[in-house]
């Protein structure tokens, strides 16, 4: 099952679009898809996805991992981290 960039590409692919693609474009035909971002089965809303990555359109398949890699790489290491970890954080630093 493909994850992170991967995952949005195949939504792209699947639509029948062609790149270049726009952010908005993306979360008007699909805002609640889930997204798997990692391979532990971790996942967010594409909409949230993109609304963390900040871009507004992506020119290549390449484009597309240099800008949403690094958003679901950190989103992967935070949910890893649990519960325990947030709040040694929290209260640690």
């Amino acid at each position: 099952m493909p994850h992170g960039p991967d995952a949005v590409h195949e939504l792209i692919t699947e639509a029948g679009w062609s790149y270049p693609v726009t952010s908005r474009r993306l979360e008007e035909r699909r805002p609640m898809a889930n997204i798997s971002i990692d391979e532990n089965g971790n996942s967010m809303m594409l909409s949230e996805l993109l609304h963390e990555a900040d871009v507004q359109r992506f020119e290549s398949y390449e484009d597309l991992r240099k800008k949403l890699e690094p958003v679901c790489e950190a989103e992967s290491t935070a949910r890893q981290t649990g519960i325990v970890g947030k709040l040694k954080e929290t209260f640690l630093g």
